[in-house]
């Protein structure tokens, strides 16, 4: 098992484009799990790759161990490598030029992550989006239809880890119903009931079938199942359905924390505690570096004081501990 540190279940994103600009004392501070990078992180392939292997050397002299590096590579809209690398069309896009071709742009994703150093791609979308053009997710969604989805999806999970990269379902259990983006607002899943709340986390069950690394929650709350929290804040959807029910061993993350949807309604304490309880692996806190201190004084607070979170802490490394096997074994 992976050292008993607690800033490890953060995930931080940063401003900056060298390791001295910001990156270094979230490292030496807080003892951080990973990074993600962004648009505003990258000026060219060889800054990224010196930016990621200074980062990662930094890592290891000052905490002993690695750092994982994540990216969101989706494709589209949502893609942060291009210009500089290859860019990949709409996920919908991709669908539409059948399996092969999913895993076909997979591998090309992965063969510019692995070269960068990058481990972690926040990908595929796995949220069934069957309105039109006009919903905020239609062009990043797989199909309409969770047969669809399911398919293409366990395609692209495969296609990217059989290349070293570990792929990221997201977002659980299925933002594809949502009539607000919880970039900005927080939304409540009230269309259809629960036949349709099923029909969403099919493509998520064949993410676990098909051995996923890491699923990634959404932010929207679904009153069929916990009408009080949101998904990435719910133990009756993190626990007791995707680890218990579903099955899920692997990673969890919990979507980025700066979005509207968490930060303007809960406080850091409920965050940690709730999130630990749900059995989340990693925060993710990627816009505000100036939050990380203080959730991280409150993360490790709590975990030293709480004994319920202390064991949820322990259970937590021994998962994030086979990811680090993966990459760095």
């Amino acid at each position: 098992m992976i050292a008993d540190e607690y800033g490890i279940h953060i995930f931080a994103g940063f401003d900056g484009v060298t390791l001295e600009q910001d990156l270094k004392g979230l490292i030496e501070n807080y003892r951080i799990g990973g990074i993600v990078l962004f648009k505003r992180n990258i000026q060219g392939a060889d800054q990224l790759k010196d930016l990621v292997a200074s980062a990662w050397e930094f890592a290891l002299h000052e905490l002993g161990r690695p750092l994982l590096v994540a990216i969101d590579q989706e494709g589209g809209s949502v893609q942060r490598l291009a210009p500089w690398f290859t860019s990949l069309p709409p996920a919908r896009s991709i669908a539409g030029e059948g399996p092969d071709a999913v895993a076909s742009w997979a591998r090309i994703a992965a063969s510019d992550l692995k070269e960068i150093g990058i481990h972690i791609n926040f990908a595929p979308v796995l949220d069934i989006v069957a309105r039109g053009p006009e919903h905020f997710m239609a062009s990043r969604s797989l199909g309409p239809d969770a047969e669809t989805v399911s398919k293409l999806g366990q395609i692209w999970i495969r296609a990217l880890q059989e290349s070293g990269i570990s792929a990221t379902a997201k977002h659980f259990p299925g933002l594809g119903r949502a009539e607000l983006d919880p970039h900005h607002f927080s939304p409540v899943i009230r269309e259809g009931g629960p036949e349709q709340f099923l029909e969403d986390l099919l493509p998520f069950q064949a993410a676990v079938n098909a051995g996923v690394h890491c699923i990634m929650t959404s932010h929207a709350v679904y009153p069929a199942v916990d009408p009080d929290r949101p998904a990435t804040l719910s133990r009756k959807i993190n626990q007791h359905l995707l680890r218990e029910k579903m099955g899920f061993e692997g990673i969890l993350f919990g979507d980025d924390l700066d979005m509207a949807a968490i930060h303007e309604n809960y406080a850091p304490e409920q965050t940690v505690r709730w999130g630990l309880e749900c059995e989340t692996d990693f925060f993710l806190l990627c816009q505000k570096s100036e939050r990380i201190g203080p959730f991280y004084r409150v993360l490790s607070g709590l975990i030293q004081e709480d004994a319920s979170l202390r064991r949820a802490h322990l259970k937590s490394l021994e998962r994030i501990g086979r990811l680090f096997e993966f990459h760095f074994s």
